[in-house]
């Protein structure tokens, strides 16, 4: 008897990209690898928002500038932010610009919109390393400086529009990559639950340790 075939949605394939990618993240896996699998989950995701009326490039300029405008109007900006009268200058105009972002907005409660130049410089921008992996038709001879690679860039943007499409389904590779970003935070303040324990034990080993523990978390909690 034929077995039936399996099939997978692009949905379900931007989430194994994604959690395989944080996984070679933190297994320090070669960044080029990392880089190619992360920008294909990214280039789906962009995609599955599109369809869905969403703009992955105007929210990621939104995201960029809400909390610098909300926390300016709350008074929280770190100090040596407000030392530097060219960023104030910067930011005071934009607080200005944007006086939809009030000191009591939530990001849910914003919508941002770009042109169609700005969102095809944004992924120009984007895509050129992962385009430069991925293609050598037109430049078999270039090179590329490793110095653009950031995966942990990426690799928050693309959680990021994982979670606009579908919130908390990144299972531990979600949660502990969100840790991973938030014990480097110094304004995350520790709460109750799973979430704030696990970025409290990372916050207790060194940061060059912090990798390897999350994939430690990673394994453990897969397994459990």
């Amino acid at each position: 008897m034929a077995k039936a075939a399996l099939h997978v949605n692009k949905l379900s394939a931007a989430k194994r990209q994604l959690q395989a990618a944080i996984r070679m993240y933190f297994q320090s896996e070669d960044e080029l690898a990392v880089h190619t699998i992360a920008a294909a989950a990214y280039g789906l995701l962009k995609d599955i928002k599109k369809s869905r009326g969403m703009s992955e490039a105007a929210d990621t300029y939104l995201v960029s500038v809400f909390y610098i405008v909300r926390d300016y109007r709350r008074g929280n900006l770190p100090e040596e932010m407000t030392r530097d009268s060219d960023f104030m200058t910067e930011i005071e105009r934009l607080a200005e610009k944007l006086s939809s972002i009030t000191a009591e907005s939530r990001l849910s409660d914003v919508q941002a919109s770009i042109g169609p130049e700005l969102e095809r410089q944004y992924w120009n921008d984007t895509n050129r390393a992962a385009n430069f992996l991925k293609h050598a038709d037109r430049d078999p001879e270039q090179a590329m400086p490793l110095d653009v690679i950031d995966n942990v860039l990426l690799l928050g943007k693309a959680v990021s529009s994982y979670q606009d499409v579908a919130p908390d389904d990144l299972g531990n590779e979600g949660l502990v990559f969100a840790a991973f970003l938030a014990a480097a935070n110094d304004s995350y303040q520790l709460g109750e639950g799973s979430f704030s324990s696990v970025v409290a034990s990372m916050r207790k080993v060194p940061v060059e340790r912090r990798i390897e523990l999350s994939y430690e978390l990673i394994t453990k909690m897969n397994i459990e």
